[in-house]
């Protein structure tokens, strides 16, 4: 993790993390933080993070913003000038966010409270977290140029933003990138996700209530994700503005699979149950990345294994 840690050095400041109270954002404010202080984690409402109060990020290095707001936005950038932005901000990912028109006011119109506010003064990088659910039914290793079909509001909305930063790359040369994330995983995640609830039953010796067996993911361990992310804000070139990177492992792995892994893994000796789960509205059978892009373009590559990956998990406590 080394050459992480000097990316890290590298990248320009002031840095703000948008949606730093969230999955990702906490870990990746949580590993700039080991190296660097100048670095702001923006939040809705910090005083309610959980993330933000377990981690115990000093207030200093945190901000609040109602990214809905271009007021408080245009406050935020004006006190901070930060030239490395990173959005995780995002609304309508987890089954229980069903508020259509507050999935498109997070995920699309506050990308351009931001980026226009942004445009007034001089930065270097912006890096939006987009999805792998943009691809919707065309989801089997799909290329970035590949046509996009997203099945949901969600995906829809960060669709979007793929169109708008492409706009501000292409037409007003802004530095600006869109990534793709797949079914990013490991500490910190939300505790009623499918690893944290998968880990939580294997500490008791069992396995969880799953759905169909041959829905599949492509798992990538989160400590990959920040690593990709770091490597595109450092490496970015004017080639790349308003590009698309897909950020995957690239390797298909079905609910059978994983159950599987985990009774090897973790010595389980009963049965998975499937079907006693309901699937998501928008899981499909043959889900996977393909990365080949970022590996190409920036010589990013997937560290952790799936194996690997699980087992930190299993030392990580998930409680709110």
């Amino acid at each position: 993790m080394l050459m992480v840690n000097n990316n890290i050095l590298k990248l320009k400041g002031p840095i703000i993390i948008f949606g730093a109270g969230g999955f990702v954002g906490i870990n990746l404010l949580k590993k700039i933080l080991k190296n660097r202080a100048d670095v702001i984690g923006i939040s809705s409402d910090p005083d309610k993070s959980w993330r933000i109060k377990k981690n115990q990020i000093p207030k200093i290095n945190v901000e609040q913003c109602n990214i809905l707001d271009r007021k408080s936005v245009t406050a935020v950038i004006n006190k901070y000038r930060p030239r490395t932005i990173f959005n995780l901000a995002a609304y309508g990912a987890y089954s229980t966010q069903k508020e259509i028109e507050k999935i498109y006011l997070t995920n699309f119109n506050s990308t351009i409270n931001i980026i226009e506010t942004l445009k007034k003064y001089a930065f270097n990088v912006y890096i939006h977290a987009g999805s792998q659910s943009e691809y919707g039914l065309n989801c089997y290793r799909p290329q970035e140029t590949d046509e996009l079909i997203p099945n949901s509001h969600y995906a829809v909305s960060k669709t979007a933003v793929y169109y708008l930063l492409k706009y501000y790359g292409r037409v007003e040369k802004l530095p600006v990138v869109h990534l793709r994330l797949y079914s990013v995983y490991g500490p910190w995640e939300e505790p009623g996700r499918l690893i944290p609830t998968l880990i939580n039953n294997v500490k008791k010796g069992q396995l969880p209530p799953l759905v169909n067996p041959d829905i599949s993911r492509d798992f990538i361990y989160i400590d990959d994700v920040v690593d990709a992310i770091i490597t595109i804000a450092v490496k970015l070139k004017k080639d790349h503005f308003g590009e698309v990177f897909n950020v995957a492992a690239g390797k298909k792995t079905t609910i059978k699979e994983l159950a599987q892994l985990a009774r090897k893994l973790f010595k389980i000796k009963k049965e998975p149950v499937f079907n006693t789960m309901k699937n998501r509205d928008w899981d499909l059978k043959n889900w996977v990345g393909n990365p080949k892009k970022m590996q190409k373009t920036f010589g990013w590559k997937v560290k952790v294994s799936l194996e690997e990956g699980l087992l930190k998990c299993f030392g990580f406590n998930y409680e709110k």
